[in-house]
């Protein structure tokens, strides 16, 4: 029995180093002064994933994990500047791939894919500095997400959870625009273009086949949209300084377009109908409107 023990022992470290982790590929490239790349791919069925790193400059850190469950995924990090963040994190997850690129200074990229995501996909891409972006995908199937800053101090957030073919878009250019997007459902669309400073976007989607625009060009502009119902379209465009516009759509196939340009303009649409049509436009200073339907 003694003689058997160590073939035993050699039998379950196989079996439990084959369980651990296998074919897996991490590839880092490194160009500059003290930058960091960590890349974790272990533990209980993390197969067939990949990481890419690569640095080029000071102070910059890219951490990558792939974990418990992680199969057949994709992390690249791209990291060209100073004292920038990259973290990406997928466990659970089958088929996603994330992306971080950066280029500036002291820029954060955050994505996260987990229990269980299928065929998701992040994407951030950040020039300028001090900008801070996550996504997050929590049961999550074919959901993309994308966001793209380009300026000083900018924040952005993209949250799907418990969705399936959805597709959300960030865009900001300038200082301290904000921008946040939350899809719950089925094959909703959601973008924000932001230009200029201190500009607010908020689109919720808890229903399915919604779209939502939002365009910002100024400063201090707010526009919230709320979709709990079905085939609905959204779209505010705000140009000026100080303008509000907010849209809820809670019935089926319904449109609103909301259209501000000059100064300390508010606006609020409510549709809880069918195939309601919603029209505003305002020029000029401090105008008010309201439309329920």
């Amino acid at each position: 029995m003694k003689k058997l023990a160590p073939i035993a022992a050699a039998i379950a470290l196989t079996a439990t180093a084959g369980a651990l982790a296998d074919n897996n590929t991490a590839v880092q490239t490194q160009a500059g002064v003290t930058n960091v790349a960590t890349a974790v791919q272990v533990g209980p069925l993390v197969n067939n994933n990949s990481i890419f790193q690569t640095q080029a400059g000071l102070l910059n850190v890219s951490t990558a994990v792939q974990s418990v469950g992680a199969s057949f995924n994709n992390i690249a990090h791209t990291q060209t500047g100073a004292f920038n963040a990259a973290t990406s994190f997928q466990a659970g997850s089958t088929a996603t791939s994330a992306a971080i690129t950066q280029g500036g200074i002291g820029n954060f990229g955050l994505t996260t894919q987990t229990a269980p995501a299928l065929g998701s996909s992040a994407s951030i891409n950040q020039a300028g500095g001090f900008n801070f972006a996550s996504t997050l995908q929590v049961i999550s199937t074919f959901d993309t997400a994308t966001i793209n800053q380009n300026g000083l101090l900018n924040l952005a957030a993209v949250i799907q959870p418990l969705g399936a073919g959805n597709f959300a878009t960030v865009n900001q250019t300038g200082v301290l625009n904000a921008a946040f997007h939350t899809q719950v459902g089925i094959v909703n669309l959601s973008s924000s273009t932001q230009t200029g400073a201190l500009n607010s976007a908020t689109a919720v989607q808890a229903g399915s086949f919604n779209g939502s625009f939002i365009e910002q060009d100024g400063a201090l502009n707010l526009a919230f949209h709320g979709q709990t119902g079905s085939l609905n379209a959204a779209l505010t465009s705000q140009n000026g300084i100080l303008n509000a516009a907010t849209t809820v759509q809670a019935g089926i196939g319904n449109d609103s377009f909301t259209s501000q340009t000059g100064l300390l303009n508010l606006h609020t649409t409510t549709q809880l109908g069918l195939n309601e049509t919603a029209i505003a436009n305002q020029v000029g200073i401090g105008n008010v409107g309201v439309i329920l339907q």
